[in-house]
């Protein structure tokens, strides 16, 4: 086990960040909501993807393509019960920076994951301005 000293002042690991529900627009605590992407959405982009051997693509079939897959974040009862295949990530498990960095280590391993827009959820985290999740310390200074 590695240990480290936080130097004085580092505020970073203690931070904790706001995950807002995208249904009604309220901050979402422990256990009462999760961030998640459609898979099925993952899977229509990747069945989508053009041939390797294939160098020119119309318009009709650039237009068609499915969009890259987002995360959303919701209340469990804001959710959508449409029963489809999703992967959801607990809000605890993105509520301080080394949660954000361990979760999202974990999620580089699944093969759709670059896929998906969680750069956006990471920039949002790292401003006031995020949609999902950001600082709560800089949102409460704006």
């Amino acid at each position: 086990m590695v240990a480290h000293r936080r130097p004085a002042g580092c505020l970073m690991a203690e931070e904790m960040l706001l995950v807002i529900c995208d249904g009604c627009g309220r901050p979402i605590d422990d256990g009462e909501g999760f961030l998640y992407v459609e898979l099925a959405k993952v899977r229509d982009l990747w069945s989508a993807k053009a041939d390797e051997d294939t160098t020119v693509l119309s318009l009709e079939s650039l237009m068609s393509r499915p969009t890259r897959p987002t995360w959303h974040a919701r209340h469990t009862a804001c959710a959508p019960d449409d029963g489809g295949d999703a992967y959801d990530v607990p809000v605890a498990q993105v509520r301080t920076w080394p949660r954000l960095a361990t979760t999202t280590a974990r999620l580089m391993s699944k093969n759709w994951f670059a896929s998906t827009d969680w750069n956006a959820v990471l920039e949002g985290a790292a401003s006031a301005c995020g949609r999902r999740v950001s600082r709560t310390a800089m949102r409460e200074a704006s």
